[in-house]
């Protein structure tokens, strides 16, 4: 087939220079090239995905794992899991799915799935409050949606059991209400806080009190039975469940990262087993360390008819997004099973001290094995933050902060990242000898202030930050020097070299050094910027009065290179690049970022390009040079939906390529949709 060429010449003279804009070629014209992922256990789509946080699990007697989570990207906050695999899972492709925002707690008999999710009204597809109704699903079918049962009780529900009679539902209004399966009320009773709850073979509730950290245990009724579990001090109950064999399960959120295990139900409980390493993945030698049974945050456990015990580690802190990994265990506690997600609002970074076997995410970090095959050269290596040492990173607040620079300067190494939409840049210093894997937050740029924790304690004291406002921004860039530009929407451009870094591992910058640039022609709005040093070439991505991005998020239509920057700057080349008119949000068909690697300029597409068959996260590659076309990779697998999401960008910083010592370039972009980075292979 001979290539289809898009011909899009736009003549212009700015400041004396005649810009021309090349030919294009068209869809016909890919790259080949391998494509993998990073950070999911299934690659997404009619595959599925682990949702990107677990709040709740419930297991059935058979080993089948149901989960839930309050909010999910593609509806995918149910999903059932047995034996390592996904065998089922709401999405909204799937005659309606679930709503978005559903709730926080599930529970499984024989026959149905009983959950919380979201009030909807007429034609709803997202709950307007989460939490607050309780629904029914058959488990033959939990994509189902036509047949959900569903009852509005009107106040958060912070819990569900079920037995083959009853359904039990712990509210925040300090009463638990009981329904039979049709979901009829037959009563409610008052329980102090009550929090999660499990219902034992004698249809006898065990209740969390979440202020006195007790699990009393109840009759049908609501009766106080004898048996209390009284937990030692800094033991945080955030689960409970019941297995086949009557053994009480308890996941401990506090320090300890634990799950308790009590027999002798019908008498005093006591504890038989604790499953998991004293401090979980913080504890030992080298905090931050990932490996079996140190768990990151356990939130939902279960067991089953032979014995094997389920944990469920979810989000900590305020930070929901991009944890989900659920384990089984064997009764001697070996690991039968995991699956993961750990990448959404994100996109990796490679240690280039490493030929790209290290890779950073902004909690993450990974080792990566490009001899396996695609989608197994990830493994899960470290967690990089510690919500009990250092409470007040700001990662732990906001799963929005993501899209990673790595850099090791003067033999230290660092992470930078900004958040979602651009109006910061964090950065975190990695210190393997004082601090294990934890990465420690260090400096933060925002378009209000400068802060530098010169006592290097990880939080903000007063007298280390320095006012300084500099307009809407979008456009960040971190040199290998660890300078740091700054490209506000139209505030002109920033650049703060790297000043000194402290004894403490701490880099300094300072305002008085910062060099400031207007905005060059033909740019009228800046989104995205890189610097080259070493050919002191700039390149800005942004709109022009011809050419303006549609969406307030994407990088615009219009990508330029700059020479001789500090010097006798000179406009090389600008490139309108293939744009279409959507119906706005993720369905604007424009460029959404771009990186500068090797000989090459890549730019990652959040939108499709109806015209020319391409889906989202195609990623079209320049030659740095002239800006000649070499063509473009794409995603592959089956799309589905209104709106494809084989690689949804939501990040403004979506984009990094890494060169191989062999030639070979590592694309990384994120993938919110399917909550992964996609890893394109490919050498020129």
């Amino acid at each position: 087939m001979k290539s289809k060429v898009l011909t899009l010449i736009l003549g212009l003279v700015i400041m004396g220079w005649a810009v021309v804009v090349t030919p294009v070629v068209g869809a016909d014209a890919p790259l080949r090239c391998e494509v993998s992922w990073i950070g999911n256990t299934f690659a997404g789509g009619e595959g599925g995905w682990v949702p990107q946080d677990v709040q709740d699990i419930a297991v059935a007697s058979d080993g089948t794992v149901y989960t839930t989570v309050g909010w999910e990207e593609h509806r995918g906050n149910i999903a059932a899991f047995k034996d390592g695999r996904l065998v089922q899972q709401t999405a909204h492709w799937k005659r309606g799915g679930i709503d978005r925002l559903v709730g926080e707690s599930i529970a499984v008999n024989s026959r149905y799935i009983f959950f919380a999710t979201g009030k909807s009204g007429q034609g709803d597809h997202d709950g307007k409050i989460m939490g607050t109704n309780l629904a029914r699903r058959d488990r033959a079918d939990i994509a189902a949606r036509k047949a959900e049962k569903r009852v509005e009780i009107g106040v958060k529900i912070r819990g569900v059991a079920a037995t083959e009679e009853r359904v039990f539902v712990a509210c925040a209004d300090g009463r638990v209400r009981v329904y039979d399966l049709e979901l009829q009320p037959v009563g409610d009773w008052p329980a102090p806080s009550p929090g999660e709850l499990a219902a034992d073979a004698s249809g006898q509730v065990w209740v969390i009190d979440t202020e006195s950290r007790v699990i009393q245990r109840f009759d049908a009724q609501g009766k106080a039975l004898p048996q209390v579990v009284k937990l030692p001090a800094g033991r945080v109950p955030v689960d409970v469940a019941i297995t086949p064999s009557q053994r009480l399960l308890i996941a401990d959120g506090g320090t300890n990262r634990q799950v308790l295990i009590y027999g002798q139900l019908e008498r005093q409980p006591r504890l038989e087993q604790v499953l998991g390493e004293e401090g979980g993945v913080f504890g030992g030698k080298t905090p931050g360390a990932f490996g079996e049974r140190r768990f990151i945050a356990p939130i939902g456990v279960g067991g089953d008819a032979q014995g094997n015990v389920y944990v469920a580690c979810g989000p900590y802190g305020g930070a929901h997004g991009g944890t989900a990994i659920i384990q089984s265990y064997a009764p001697g506690g070996r690991l039968n099973w995991r699956v993961m997600s750990t990448e959404w609002l994100d996109t990796v970074d490679v240690d280039r001290s490493t030929d790209g076997t290290i890779l950073y995410g902004s909690k993450y970090r990974y080792t990566l094995d490009v001899s396996r095959p695609p989608g197994q050269q990830w493994a899960l290596a470290a967690i990089t933050l510690h919500p009990d040492k250092y409470p007040e990173d700001p990662r732990l607040k906001s799963a929005a902060i993501g899209g990673v620079w790595h850099r090791v300067l003067q033999g230290r190494p660092y992470l930078f990242m900004p958040d979602m939409n651009g109006g910061s840049l964090y950065v975190f210093r990695l210190d393997p000898q004082r601090e294990g894997e934890i990465a420690v937050f260090c400096a933060h740029f925002s378009t209000r202030e400068l802060w530098v924790d010169a006592n290097g304690n990880g939080r903000k004291d007063a007298g280390e930050g320095a006012p300084h406002a500099t307009g809407e921004t979008r456009g960040w860039f971190v040199e290998p020097n660890g300078g740091v530009w700054q490209a506000p929407l139209r505030g002109g451009i920033f650049h703060y070299p790297l000043a000194e870094i402290l004894p403490n591992g701490v880099p300094v910058y300072r305002l008085a050094e910062k060099k400031s640039f207007p905005v060059p022609a033909p740019f009228t709005e800046l989104r995205r910027i890189v610097y080259d040093r070493a050919a002191d070439a700039l390149y800005l991505g942004g709109s022009t009065a011809q050419a303006r991005a549609e969406h307030w998020k994407p990088m615009g239509p219009n990508l330029a290179r700059y020479d001789a920057w500090h010097g006798e700057r000179r406009l090389v080349w600008h490139e309108v690049l293939p744009h279409e008119k959507g119906k706005g949000g993720h369905e604007s068909y424009e460029p959404f970022d771009f990186a500068v690697e090797g000989d090459f300029v890549f730019v990652v597409y959040a939108g499709q390009l109806p015209s020319r068959q391409l889906p989202p996260g195609t990623v079209m590659v320049f030659h740095k040079s002239d800006r000649r076309y070499l063509g473009h990779m794409q995603p592959d697998g089956i799309r589905t939906g209104t709106v494809p999401m084989d690689a949804l960008q939501d990040m403004v910083h979506s984009l990094n390529v890494f060169r191989r010592a062999n030639g070979e370039y590592l694309v990384f972009l994120e993938d919110d949709g399917y909550t992964k980075n996609v890893m394109y292979r490919w050498r020129p």
